[in-house]
């Protein structure tokens, strides 16, 4: 048994996309359609959530229904512009690159990575330049037909499910599947985790966020929000244990509150990284 801690290099850092790193790109896919957003809300959306709908589906569910009586559909193309036209947050599509200069700071060898992990709709946020900055994405799944249009949803990541994304990208465990990602309770050693769990961090906004938050903190990672109008939108449903470690408005740009706050989260692990690799038992 070796005298210290194993190390690992690797600090993993994940976001929610819809008012994370960009405004609501599901908001804007209605818009590209040619509808109200506010119509959409009131006499679609919001109903179906209050007859218990999952948020994700009646986000789709309300907007099929719009269709329908007015000789719509909904395209891949209506999805992939609805991404590529979302407003992104300033500074967020060069803001993985800017952290990793800060973590080449502390030490060398440390390696950052970035995923987005969002329920909302990967065929539409991953048209997003935002996006491609990202090592990863994962989020809900439209099934299309060979026509291009959308017929219904394929697959979906629910609120709860975010920790398992977590889990299986820390653990290195395949995340592609009908019923991945699966097995992620499983014991795997220290030694052999892809990423420490004590060295992630997660940034969200709002309540579809709280158990990913109450995660990464009970794992020793940090757990930052990302603010709207002000203030955090989930305040009142969250529990303390999902209190995030910093709330800040949405801007990653250099001297930005979010983006000092990165920083200081992705110094804090780089250095127990390098304490850790300077003090391996020899």
């Amino acid at each position: 048994m070796p005298a210290t801690h194993p190390f690992n290099t690797r600090i993993l850092l994940a976001f929610d996309f819809d008012w994370t790193l960009a405004e609501d790109s599901f908001e804007r896919l209605v818009a590209v359609i040619g509808f109200d957003v506010e119509t959409w809300k009131k006499k679609h959306y919001h109903p179906l959530g209050e007859a218990g709908w999952d948020d994700i589906l009646a986000k789709f569910e309300g907007l099929r229904r719009l269709c329908a009586p007015a000789g719509k559909s909904i395209s891949v193309g209506n999805a992939q512009e609805a991404g590529r036209t979302t407003k992104g947050f300033p500074g967020a599509e060069t803001m993985p690159e800017r952290l990793r200069a800060v973590a080449r700071a502390v030490d060398p060898a440390v390696e950052l990575e970035f995923a987005i992990v969002s329920a909302g709709y990967l065929d539409v946020f991953g048209a997003h330049p935002i996006s491609a900055a990202f090592d990863r994405r994962y989020g809900s799944g439209f099934n299309v037909g060979d026509d291009g249009t959308v017929h219904g949803i394929k697959s979906m990541i629910s609120h709860p499910e975010k920790v398992r994304y977590l889990q299986a990208l820390a653990k290195g465990i395949d995340v592609t599947g009908s019923n991945a990602p699966s097995q992620t309770e499983a014991d795997k050693p220290e030694e052999d985790l892809r990423v420490a769990f004590d060295q992630l961090i997660y940034v969200g906004d709002g309540a579809s966020d709280l158990q990913a938050f109450g995660f990464v903190r009970e794992m020793g990672g940090f757990a930052i929000a990302v603010s709207r109008d002000g203030g955090f939108s989930a305040k009142d449903e969250m529990l303390r244990a999902q209190c995030p470690d910093a709330l800040a408005p949405p801007s990653y740009e250099d001297g930005a509150p979010l983006f000092e706050i990165l920083a200081h989260a992705v110094r804090s692990h780089a250095s127990r990284i390098a304490l850790r690799r300077l003090g391996q038992d020899v």
